[in-house]
């Protein structure tokens, strides 16, 4: 694993952490509230970031 890949690995952790354990439960908390609107981009980042992830550290081991 080279150096730029466990920056990048590190920086998916962080970033899945803050949507994950801060991002969806609150949008979702607002939607239950009564705010009325049905929380798309947090289903939409929700199924997307393993996506964009899995495919980014793919391809910096094909290219490094």
């Amino acid at each position: 694993m080279s150096k730029k890949e466990k920056r990048w690995r590190r920086f998916y952790l962080f970033l899945m952490i803050f949507i994950y354990a801060i991002f969806i439960p609150v949008t979702v908390l607002e939607w239950v509230a009564g705010d009325g609107r049905f929380p798309i981009t947090a289903v939409a980042v929700g199924f997307g970031m393993p996506l964009i992830r899995k495919n980014h550290i793919q391809q910096l081991r094909t290219k490094g």
